[in-house]
């Protein structure tokens, strides 16, 4: 989400950030395009003028995931595995040289399982990271294979492998790339290198056909044969069939972190800016721009949290969000109606980075 976090950078800094959240979540909006390590400091100074502690990337910390790391945890296998939870990624070492050679993904599965995911890099030479993606559910598992020289999409249910039949260098998995699988595995929506101006694309892994992204939307999600793009300050929001057409709507003010569309196909929710510190969500009509309702959210946990994202829906009447702070990270059901939370899973560590199914890295 590079494009969201340049632009709320940039209305970030134009006011001082005086609370735990608004310092994480600014940091958070920035990260990959300055880098882990600069984004890192950015944070601590600015955590800093708040009056607060925080641990560096770079400083040991224990996760359950770090401490698992003890453990052997066998390879994904070649066999029916049954659908997942989420996919984290194990840290970098620590001090002094912050290394990621040992860091890996590993996906979670809902029976509770780990597998490690040997060809799938948590890092590649040329990107701070390299993404994994979960479709909404669960089913399916895709990342960038450098020995494949393209995408690979895995099956969990059927424990079977698909190599996209589009070929693409190492090169092409820029600094914080984005990546979505629909939930039958046939259509990956990619954005190259965030923030940059490179066109991103949605592919058929099975014929290698694609179609191009222009450079200045991101993907947020795929669903039912359609890709959902943002292109954030100027709102648009393009629900974009996955063979192409169709047409960005523009919305009243600036919105962040959208839902894919309700099973109406045209509600969405997202987040008016600043409201993710205000624990509010707005939903709106994606086919004429028009604001819904707003919708403030209601037993999130008291303190110095944020919304970092929204979706996938629930049926018509909840939707689920993620909430972050320095404990870590929840998700959430809310009622589109009463605005009322309820706790759904906590995920492990506080400086690993979590992908959820139908989602980016949450990290």
């Amino acid at each position: 989400m590079t494009r969201l976090r340049d632009a709320l950078g940039d209305l970030a800094e134009q006011a001082p950030r005086v609370d735990l959240a608004e310092a994480a979540i600014a940091g958070h909006l920035r990260r990959r395009r300055t880098g882990r390590m600069v984004a890192a400091l950015a944070t601590a100074t600015a955590l800093a003028v708040a009056g607060a502690v925080v641990t560096l990337p770079w400083q040991s910390t224990v996760s359950p995931v770090a401490a698992e790391g003890a453990k052997k945890v066998p390879d994904l296998p070649a066999t029916a595995v049954g659908p997942l939870r989420y996919a984290i990624r194990t840290p970098c070492g620590g001090k002094p040289d912050h290394d990621c050679s040992t860091s890996e993904w590993r996906v979670v599965t809902r029976s509770g399982r780990t597998y490690r995911l040997p060809n799938a890099p948590s890092y590649l030479p040329q990107a701070l990271a390299a993404p994994v993606a979960i479709s909404r559910d669960g089913g399916m598992l895709a990342y960038y294979d450098p020995r494949e020289g393209a995408h690979v999409v895995h099956d969990l249910d059927r424990g079977t492998r698909t190599v996209s039949r589009l070929r693409l260098g190492e090169d092409r998995v820029g600094i914080g790339s984005l990546l979505f699988v629909s939930d039958d595995g046939r259509y990956l929506a990619f954005d190259p290198r965030e923030g940059g101006k490179e066109p991103g694309m949605v592919i058929d892994v099975r014929t290698g056909a694609t179609v191009a992204v222009p450079g200045k939307y991101e993907p947020v999600g795929v669903k039912d044969g359609v890709v959902s793009l943002v292109r954030y300050l100027k709102t648009d929001l393009w629900l974009m069939p996955v063979t192409g057409g169709g047409k960005p709507v523009r919305f009243d003010g600036v919105f962040i972190m959208f839902s894919e569309p309700a099973p109406d196909g045209r509600t969405v929710a997202a987040v008016r800016h600043p409201d993710h510190l205000r624990m509010k969500l707005t939903l709106l009509d994606a086919k004429t721009g028009r604001t819904l309702r707003a919708l403030p959210v209601r037993g999130l946990p008291d303190g110095r949290g944020a919304v970092t994202a929204t979706g996938p829906w629930r049926g018509s009447g909840e939707i689920d969000i993620t909430y972050s702070d320095v404990t870590g990270t929840r998700t959430y059901a809310v009622d589109v109606r009463s605005g009322r939370a309820r706790l759904l899973e906590r995920y492990p560590g506080k400086r690993s980075s979590v992908t959820l199914p139908g989602h980016a890295e949450i990290g």
